[in-house]
């Protein structure tokens, strides 16, 4: 039985719920056969086969270890993937950067924002350093360009909202509860994460909707992160479960068959024992997969996505995102990724010239 205590949502407003509960990839990739214009820049984006209004669905689930990924059975995932691209070697750590650990702090920080730490300034969790005038929100570098663009954000580690998630338009967040085993609570707001998430994206008019999964991360802290512990695969299977709902949801929508929706999915760090700091040599923790699926999303076999994909990193997010919502990438924002070899079309972009 879940208690929802003290619930509220409007937009632009925070909504918060207190919980209280009663194999298959050999390498890198798995793939089966696997003028908007900028007045100071000039960008001109390349046409698309698919003319539908983009949309973008951003996944993000914390502790996700690659190999465990493999071993699990992961039914949805694997689906999206097969419709685009996996990378089971995805930086989530820059080796320019060398002070940021391996933690969900500068994880998610990166992920959300498109920038390593040197520029938005989290090294750690507790947040300290965080520029968010050099380095914003994903959210808020879209509305930039797209004021009206319609923005929505569900996760349950308050930190993130605290500190990264600011900009959404919808903006709801879990509290997990604390009367039980950590693992078993954070799945509960995972799955009320979810709820809440469904007939937003089944039935309202979002543009670009990002959520957050705990509780594989907690499941790795209780029990350990690896193929070979039952609990923590079977956190990573119940997240599957999720993302399947999810994406029902987005093929219910009315106006589906108008629109072009892209699927981002990714995570802070993996793990390695009962932890994940201090990683940045143990490939277990600073690789991960990421998966980009739809008709937008590039689709070849392993050498070929080798070739168009050089350093794949989930510093990229933000400027696939962006990229497919078709918002030209300003110069001016320093963002560190790239769509290139995620997209099957990129824009691109002539250089300002000098004032």
């Amino acid at each position: 039985m879940i208690a929802f205590i003290g619930l509220w949502w409007r937009p632009r407003s925070i909504s918060t719920m207190q919980i209280t509960p009663h194999g298959r990839y050999m390498s890198w990739f798995r793939l089966n056969s696997v003028g908007v214009v900028w007045v100071c820049l000039a960008s001109i984006f390349a046409s698309t086969a698919n003319a539908g209004e983009p949309k973008v669905l951003t996944i993000g689930i914390d502790g996700l270890r690659r190999d465990a990924f493999v071993a699990a059975n992961t039914p949805h995932m694997d689906s999206l993937a097969e419709n685009g691209t996996l990378c089971l070697e995805t930086r989530v750590t820059s080796d320019d950067v060398t002070d940021s650990d391996t933690v969900s702090g500068p994880g998610w920080t990166t992920f959300l924002t498109g920038v390593w730490a040197d520029r938005h300034g989290v090294l750690d969790n507790s947040f300290k350093g965080r520029d968010a005038k050099a380095a914003p929100h994903g959210f808020a570098l879209a509305k930039q360009v797209k004021p009206n663009l319609r923005t929505a954000s569900y996760l349950c580690w308050t930190p993130l909202r605290t500190h990264v998630t600011t900009d959404a338009d919808i903006d709801v967040v879990v509290t997990p509860g604390k009367n039980a085993t950590a693992s078993t609570v954070w799945k509960a707001a995972d799955q009320s994460l979810a709820w809440s998430a469904i007939p937003v994206l089944r039935n309202d008019d979002v543009d670009w909707t990002f959520i957050y999964f705990g509780s594989t991360d907690e499941t790795g802290h209780s029990y350990g992160f690896h193929p070979s512990v039952p609990p923590y695969v079977a956190a990573i299977e119940n997240v599957d479960r999720m993302v399947g709902e999810l994406i029902a949801a987005v093929k219910e929508r009315e106006t589906y068959a108008d629109e072009d929706w892209l699927v981002l999915i990714s995570t802070d760090h993996g793990g390695e024992g009962t932890g994940h700091g201090g990683g940045r040599e143990n490939p277990n923790v600073f690789t991960a997969p990421m998966i980009v699926s739809g008709d937008a999303a590039m689709k070849s076999d392993g050498i070929e996505r080798a070739k168009g994909l050089s350093s794949p990193a989930t510093v990229d997010l933000v400027t696939v995102a962006l990229t497919h919502l078709q918002i030209p990438i300003n110069p001016k924002w320093q963002l560190a990724g790239s769509a290139d070899g995620w997209l099957e079309t990129t824009p691109t972009t002539a250089e300002a010239k000098s004032e």
